[in-house]
């Protein structure tokens, strides 16, 4: 008799529980760049590249496209429009994933709300659509054109009680066994950093293999556990 494996959806991609497990493990403090830009810690590109191992197909890997993001929470009564981002003329960016089901992937950004007066709780971008889809009023907007990028970032600015996350492509990057066995010089972030000092390149996939048995139910979530000792716990269970 077959046995019928009951997936938790509450785990799925697009899911708090989904969201909590991957932040966890791949973010960092914000802090002050030596350009004067202010990093939110996010890890974008780390995010990416997990999220691509995760959704492997085949011999191929879906693409990491780069470029910048804008948040954009619009007027609400009292309180002013106000937007988590990067500026077209930063020299810091944004990474997300390019799927060819689910389109464009970013589950990095974390928005507070009360710390930075979003409304809307946020579980990712999956196809374009943010999740949750919710009661209020939210978008995605994606622009291939710097002038066109903060066009819509100012259109969002002036909208009551909208949500928009704006996106601006510039290119892409394919995802090869190459790069992944050398990660860092891509990924460039102080986080990376200190994974590349801890673990080495072993790290990311032992984070994908984490993932997917979270969501199947075959892996605990580990965002009670500090994060060394989470980092660690992935790698002893999923050894290089």
């Amino acid at each position: 008799m077959s046995v019928t494996v009951m997936i938790d959806k509450t785990r799925m991609m697009g899911t708090p529980a989904f969201k909590k497990e991957i932040n966890h493990l791949l973010y960092s403090n914000s802090f002050i760049g030596s350009d004067g830009e202010f990093d939110a810690g996010w890890n974008s590109r780390d995010h990416a590249l997990v999220m691509a191992l995760m959704l492997k197909s085949g011999d191929g890997y879906p693409k990491i496209a780069n470029g910048k993001c804008m948040f954009v929470q619009g007027p609400v009564s009292s309180n002013a429009a106000f937007s988590l981002g990067q500026e077209s003329h930063y020299k810091s960016g944004h990474s997300w994933l390019v799927h060819s089901k689910f389109g464009l992937i970013d589950v990095s950004p974390t928005l507070l709300s009360k710390e930075h007066r979003f409304r809307e709780p946020f579980n990712g971008v999956f196809n374009r659509v943010w999740l949750p889809p919710g009661k209020e009023r939210v978008s995605v907007v994606l622009c291939d054109d710097p002038e066109d990028y903060e066009e819509q970032v100012r259109i969002a600015s002036q909208k009551m009680a909208h949500t928009t996350a704006v996106y601006l492509f510039l290119d892409d990057h394919e995802v090869s066994d190459k790069l992944i066995k050398s990660p860092f010089k891509f990924l460039n972030s102080r986080f990376a950093t200190e994974i590349k000092h801890r673990f080495g390149p072993g790290f990311y996939p032992a984070v994908a293999k984490h993932l997917h048995d979270f969501v199947l139910g075959k892996a605990e979530s580990l965002v009670s556990e500090g994060r060394l000792k989470a980092w660690g716990d992935v790698v002893d269970r999923f050894p290089g």
